[in-house]
């Protein structure tokens, strides 16, 4: 059975910067790469159950945690939108707000999707790292691909101010994790 398409004016996608992004058609998920669309795909209830956990986690250790946030780049033409994300405070008038500069955050987690990963171990990794997020977080799927858990693997920024980075501190799976966080 063929459906017809919704045609889109294709000068909704030029020139965007963050604030057109709430403009666009809803029930996608976008970031932008230096003024590049990029339509995230839809995620497997894998990838949903895994990051509900994680937010479950950080809620009920009482930070303020936040499901698919947007991160402002430097460049108003650049925005990222983790899985998972922990701020230290919102700004006055937060219902304005869908997007946040990289200085409200004290960590962001990324989940690997297996079907379209998308730099979690590189380009988003070095992203988050200029822009200074003190904690990255990457969930991925388990050597025997379980669906009950992920190895959740934790990356704290170096401050080096010439390359700024990330160091591993330790990989451990969520199941662990959040026995650590109950305590």
């Amino acid at each position: 059975m063929l459906t017809a398409m919704t045609e889109i004016n294709r000068s909704l996608f030029e020139d965007l910067d963050v604030d057109d992004l709430i403009h666009l058609p809803e029930g996608l998920r976008y970031e932008l790469h230096s003024g590049n669309l990029v339509i995230m795909t839809p995620s497997t209830f894998w990838h949903k159950d895994i990051s509900g956990r994680l937010y479950y986690m950080l809620r009920v250790a009482g930070l303020r945690v936040f499901q698919d946030p947007g991160v402002r780049g430097v460049r108003p033409r650049d925005c990222r939108l983790p899985d998972v994300g922990v701020v230290t405070h919102l700004p006055a008038g937060a219902t304005d707000y869908s997007n946040l500069e990289p200085s409200f955050y004290s960590l962001v987690v990324e989940v690997v999707s297996r079907n379209s990963p998308n730099g979690e171990y590189t380009d988003k990794k070095l992203w988050y790292a200029v822009h200074r997020i003190p904690e990255y977080w990457i969930a991925d799927e388990t050597p025997d691909r379980s669906d009950d858990d992920a190895v959740v693997t934790i990356f704290r920024l170096n401050e080096c101010r010439d390359k700024p980075g990330y160091t591993k501190v330790r990989s451990l799976l969520l199941s662990e994790l959040e026995l650590e966080y109950q305590r």
